[in-house]
């Protein structure tokens, strides 16, 4: 896995991966908020084999290969450094693995808040590669992800991706647009669409120009750090009014075993006032 700032979920991912991989790599990409400590914390007191790398990268490309390069084995569990397994997932997966060369693809629920709440429009993640076999990989420079040659199985169970568990500090850093709805409309208002100055906050990542997320917040409309964080907390208040939903009971039974432990005493909580949500702490 690669990471950046991750303090809050990499317990949790390491943790539904233990007793089950043979090693862990982890790439970190310039985490200054623990990351690393509490990774190496966790992995030693699950009793993984692992190693931990600090790269400086302008590409999230560089920090995939890398990663890729670590290996040694047959086949590669690619987890986000927020991606959360169930037994079930991990079960299946090692079904695949005796009956297959194809890659391994999934699709990932989105929680946020207190873990009883899902982004209700956007429930699940588009299905992505999590597992490959190391000698079909080939790499393609032009993209974030190495391309990858061969067969892909879509598999049954699906996994969860915590990224909607932080939005306000993913956010913050990234200096995106918060409201995904209102960053749609005003695209479709420009006849140049993403090239808007409105939307080039989300092509940070793609720029080799700029070394971090926060020097292209300060390089583009004359945003500093500061400004974004004043006006972040009235994105997300509106975003999770907007769209938090209740955890479905078919999504509730099949949330991982990590998670359901998780409920019982989280470390993300909303605030309500009068039924209605008006802040989630620790962010907030």
């Amino acid at each position: 896995m690669i990471c950046w700032n991750e303090a809050q979920t990499i317990d949790l991912a390491l943790k539904s991966i233990s007793n089950f991989v043979d090693e862990v790599i982890i790439i970190d990409t310039g985490s200054f908020d623990g990351t690393q400590k509490i990774a190496r914390e966790t992995i030693d007191n699950l009793n993984l084999s692992g190693q931990i790398k600090e790269v400086t990268i302008t590409k999230l490309f560089d920090a995939r290969l890398k990663a890729f390069q670590l290996c040694d084995g047959d086949w590669m569990l690619m987890q986000d450094s927020n991606l959360v397994l169930s037994n079930a997932l991990k079960q299946e997966i090692l079904g695949h693995i005796k009956r297959s060369n194809a890659r391994g693809c999934i699709k990932s629920l989105n929680l946020m808040g207190d873990y009883e709440h899902l982004f209700g429009n956007r429930p699940f993640m588009a299905p992505h590669d999590i597992l490959i076999k190391l000698e079909k990989a080939t790499w393609d420079e032009s993209v974030d992800r190495p391309h990858f040659i061969g067969t892909t199985k879509t598999l049954f169970n699906w996994a969860v991706n915590l990224s909607r568990v932080r939005p306000a500090w993913r956010y913050w850093l990234r200096g995106e647009q918060f409201d995904r709805r209102a960053y749609n409309d005003v695209a479709r208002r420009h006849s140049e669409g993403h090239k808007n100055e409105f939307n080039t906050q989300y092509s940070w990542q793609r720029l080799d120009k700029y070394t971090s997320p926060l020097e292209y917040i300060e390089a583009t409309k004359g945003m500093t750090l500061n400004d974004v964080k004043q006006v972040a907390p009235a994105w997300f208040l509106k975003q999770l009014r907007l769209e938090a939903r209740h955890l479905i009971p078919t999504y509730r039974q099949g949330l991982p075993e990590v998670i359901q432990d998780e409920l019982k005493n989280p470390r993300y909580k909303l605030v309500y006032e009068n039924n209605k949500i008006t802040g989630r702490w620790p962010e907030l």
